[in-house]
């Protein structure tokens, strides 16, 4: 009895042995991410009272992001002028070489300007 149960018990184990770790019926998943292709820059500006401006500019879609006093206005590129604007067309965006300014149209009231950091806009002299 000690026999069959001993030959019983070592079957087993070789059967159990020779099955696979791997489950031939399931595949790994492969999980993709989408990469943005969109051309984006940050910078933050400071106005003379300490006062901050984030602005987030996606070149690819010819948006602006501005992030001021906790709130978050999405511009567009306005076609009339070199600036942007609010799809209502209450806020204005303007930006050159050295200086922002962020206003809001309808009361002509200025709500940010800032100047550049000269440091990071600065080119090579040579």
């Amino acid at each position: 009895m000690k026999k069959i149960l001993l030959a019983f018990i070592v079957i087993l184990t070789i059967s159990a042995c020779k099955h696979s770790a791997k489950d031939p019926d399931t595949t790994p998943i492969k999980q993709e991410t989408s990469t943005s292709q969109d051309e984006i820059t940050k910078l933050t500006v400071y106005d003379r009272h300490g006062d901050e401006m984030e602005i987030i500019t996606n070149n690819t879609k010819n948006t602006v992001a501005v992030r001021l006093s906790g709130k978050t206005y999405e511009l567009h590129k306005n076609a009339e002028n070199p600036g942007f604007s609010t799809s209502d067309n209450k806020y204005q965006f303007t930006e050159n070489k050295h200086e922002v300014t962020f206003l809001q149209k309808d009361v002509d009231m200025v709500l940010f300007h800032g100047k550049k950091d000269q440091s990071t806009t600065k080119m090579a002299s040579q």
